[in-house]
């Protein structure tokens, strides 16, 4: 292959590159992302011990090894100390991995 072609085909690699992280409305960065933590309790009481802080990964395999068969209250550690906890049901932690 040329070297023109495979310059155009870099260039032509980036700018898709570049759209996607555009449209997902994230920036190219070579800064490393923190990853997310997540705490969690077992009951809806405000007295509930609280489990945490635990990798969303972590969260993620034990969500699928059904290790919360009726799910889990859960929050990022990066909410207030009083902040809401909500149904690990609706969480996708598959995003934040």
């Amino acid at each position: 292959m040329g070297n023109w072609l495979l310059y155009q085909l870099c260039q032509l690699c980036m700018f898709v590159k570049c759209i996607a992280a555009s449209s997902s409305g994230t920036a190219l960065s070579s800064e490393p992302v923190e990853e997310e933590m997540w705490e969690y309790k077992w009951e809806d009481k405000s007295d509930a011990e609280i489990h945490g802080p635990f990798s969303s990964l972590q969260m993620l395999e034990w969500t699928n090894e059904n290790y919360f068969p009726d799910g889990v209250l859960v929050r990022k550690t990066s909410t207030a100390p009083d902040g809401p906890f909500y149904s690990s049901r609706r969480i996708d932690f598959e995003l934040y991995v």
